[in-house]
């Protein structure tokens, strides 16, 4: 008798959950974001427009910053690049300027080209990190949007019926069971 129950109620639960699974349109990574943008809908007397906009803003100018910074340090590389070939380059005068300052000229080129590198990963890889549909901008317009559409739906008051499945257990009646809700 209590395998036909565990067995029902784990054939109940699967049930259960394919059918709030299919009922949410959005794919599981948007679950955090989702349930974040629903709360601050509920509250609708608080607007955060504003809140999410400056997340977004501020996401951007991380990327920005990054961009400019890989240029700055693109041309590092590149000067310091320049420094070291002309340090290391074999010359035939003797009274030559980068003959004179041939180790300075090592040295700097040399520090230069180690600095502008690892300057120009860095903000390469932040650059990559704060694109794409993984980053955290990403993310916030995800949530920006589902907001928006939360907050209208509670505006216009077509909330529309919500289905409800849950598995019911009745111990002492020993049966299992899905039960079914309607909400308008």
């Amino acid at each position: 008798m209590f395998k036909r129950i565990f067995s029902f109620l784990l054939i109940a639960t699967a049930f259960c959950l394919a059918a709030n699974s299919n009922s949410n349109s959005r794919p599981a990574f948007f679950a955090k974001d989702s349930v974040k943008a629903e709360q601050h809908a509920a509250l609708t007397q608080v607007d955060f427009d504003e809140y999410y906009i400056n997340l977004i803003e501020s996401e951007k100018s991380i990327v920005r910053n990054a961009t400019t910074m890989s240029i700055i340090s693109g041309t590092v590389t590149g000067f310091g690049i320049f420094t070291t070939v002309i340090a290391f380059k074999n010359s035939k005068h003797k009274n030559d300027w980068a003959e004179v300052h041939r180790q300075t000229l090592q040295i700097a080129g040399i520090g230069l080209t180690v600095a502008g590198v690892f300057g120009l990963s860095y903000n390469l890889y932040t650059i990559i990190k704060g694109t794409g549909e993984n980053s955290k901008r990403a993310s916030y317009e995800r949530a920006y949007d589902i907001y928006k559409c939360k907050r209208s739906e509670r505006k216009n008051g077509n909330d529309g019926a919500k289905i409800i499945l849950t598995p019911t257990i009745d111990l002492l009646g020993t049966a299992a069971g899905v039960n079914l809700n309607i909400l308008f």
